[in-house]
C-alpha cells in the first residue's frame, strides 16, 4: 500500500515533551512563567516592544478591535480572500467588514482596491499575510496614514516572515498570529499580539484578563466590558520550544518551495506561486493556480490526488460567497479572489518529505492534468 503524504506534520519532540511536563510538575498550568517567557522570545523575534499571548488568532483580532474602540458604526476594511475568521473578528465588535480585491500573484490585499471602499465610516484596515506571503507594507501605510486609521494585521499563517528584512509582526500598528497545527509554529491552538505601543498592550492585557489594571501596583478591576482570554501554560511550554525550531522550519519549508517550483516547470495547466524579491516566504500553504480545464478542475484534483494518498486542499475561500459575508460591502465583482477560490491548489509540504515524495507529487499531479487539458 503506497504511503500517505500529509498536507503538513507539525515539527514537534522531546523538547516540547520536557517542557510540557515541567508545566504538569510544578502544579501551575493556567498563564504562567512560560507564557511570560514566549511572550518575550516572541517580541524579541520579531522586534516588537510588546507580545501578548491570546486563545486564537481570531480572539486576538477582536482584542485589538476592542482595543481601538471599534464597534458599532465602524467599518473595517478586509480582503476577500482569507479564511472567514478574518472577517467574524470585525462582525463580533459590532463593526461591518468592507471586502476589498486581492493581487494575482500574491494573493494579497490590492491597496487599490482598499482605496475604492474607502468611506467617512473606515475605522481600520486589516489586511492578511496569507499563506505566509508577507505584505508590502508601504502602500496600506500610506492609506492608513491619510485616515488616520490603525492597520491590525491578520498575520495568521506568518510566523518567520520578513519584508525587506523587517519580520512580520513588526510592520504595523498591530499584528496577530495564529498557532494552529496547520501553522508552521503550532501550540495545538493559540494567538500572538505584537505590538509597539504599550497603551494599547495594556489595555488589551485588561480586556482578556477580567478588565484588570497591569500597571505595576495596581491590581483592581476598571473594565466591565472584559473577558478571560488567558493562554495556557501548557500550551505557551509547546510555544517556547516550537520558538527555537522556527528557523529550521521556515528554512525546511523555503527548501521544499522552491524544489516543487522547480519540479513542476514545464507542467502544463499549473502556475506555481510567486514570491517578491524583497519576500522571505515561509510557504506554510504552498499553492498552485489551476489553468487547466474550468472551475471544476482544482477539486477533481483534490479527489483524485486523495485517491493516490497525496493529501491537497483548496487555497482558501473568497468571503463575498459564503453565505455569512454574501451581503458584505464590497469593491466592484471581485473577480480576483473569485478565482483564486476556485482554482488555488494547496500541495503538500510536510518537513520529513523526501526527494521522492515531491517527484511523486509532482508526476501525480502532471498525470491528472492530461485528462483537462
Amino acid at each position: 500500500m503506497t504511503d500517505r503524504i500529509p498536507l503538513i506534520d507539525p515539527v514537534v519532540g522531546d523538547e516540547e515533551l520536557e517542557n510540557v511536563e515541567s508545566v504538569l510538575e510544578s502544579g501551575y498550568m493556567t498563564q504562567g512563567p512560560y507564557a511570560s517567557e514566549f511572550e518575550e522570545e516572541f517580541a524579541d523575534r520579531v522586534g516588537t516592544d510588546h507580545a501578548i499571548t491570546v486563545t486564537s488568532c481570531t480572539t486576538g483580532l477582536e482584542l485589538a478591535l476592542e482595543a481601538y474602540d471599534v464597534g458599532a458604526g465602524d467599518e473595517v476594511i478586509v480582503p476577500d480572500f482569507t479564511h472567514p475568521a478574518t472577517a467574524n473578528a470585525v462582525t463580533h465588535v459590532g463593526a461591518e467588514p468592507v471586502i476589498a480585491d486581492v493581487d494575482r500573484e500574491t494573493y494579497n490585499v490590492d491597496p487599490e482596491s482598499v482605496r475604492s471602499v474607502i468611506s467617512d465610516a473606515t475605522a481600520a484596515l486589516m489586511p492578511v499575510s496569507w499563506g505566509g506571503q508577507p505584505l508590502d507594507p508601504d502602500p496600506l501605510k500610506t492609506i492608513a496614514d491619510e485616515l488616520d486609521v490603525p492597520i491590525v494585521e491578520d498575520a495568521a499563517c506568518s510566523s518567520g516572515v520578513e519584508y525587506d528584512e523587517i519580520p512580520v509582526g513588526s510592520q504595523f500598528d498591530v499584528s496577530v498570529f495564529s498557532f494552529h497545527p496547520r501553522k508552521v509554529l503550532t501550540t495545538g491552538e493559540g494567538g500572538m499580539i505584537t505590538t509597539d505601543d504599550g497603551d494599547l498592550a495594556r489595555t488589551i492585557r485588561s480586556i482578556k484578563n477580567f478588565g484588570t489594571d497591569q500597571r505595576e501596583g495596581e491590581t483592581g478591576f476598571v473594565r466591565a466590558d472584559a473577558t478571560n482570554l488567558r493562554f495556557s501554560d501548557i500550551l505557551a511550554a509547546v510555544g517556547v520550544a516550537q520558538l527555537e525550531k522556527l528557523d529550521d522550519i521556515v528554512r525546511r519549508r523555503r527548501e521544499l518551495a522552491h524544489r516543487y517550483t522547480q519540479l513542476l516547470d514545464g507542467i502544463d495547466g499549473v502556475v506555481p506561486p510567486h514570491e517578491p524579491d524583497e519576500a522571505v516566504h515561509n510557504y506554510q500553504s504552498y499553492c498552485v493556480y489551476v489553468e487547466a480545464g474550468d472551475e471544476s478542475t482544482r477539486d477533481k484534483l483534490i479527489d483524485r490526488l486523495g485517491d493516490r494518498a497525496i493529501e491537497t486542499q483548496i487555497g482558501t475561500y473568497a468571503l463575498h460567497n459564503t453565505e455569512a459575508f454574501a451581503d458584505a460591502k464590497r469593491a466592484g465583482d471581485l473577480s480576483v479572489a473569485d478565482s483564486l477560490e476556485h482554482n488555488l491548489l494547496t500541495l503538500p509540504i510536510a518537513h520529513t518529505m523526501s526527494d521522492s515524495d515531491q517527484e511523486r507529487v509532482a508526476r501525480a499531479l502532471d498525470e491528472e492534468l492530461k485528462d483537462f487539458r
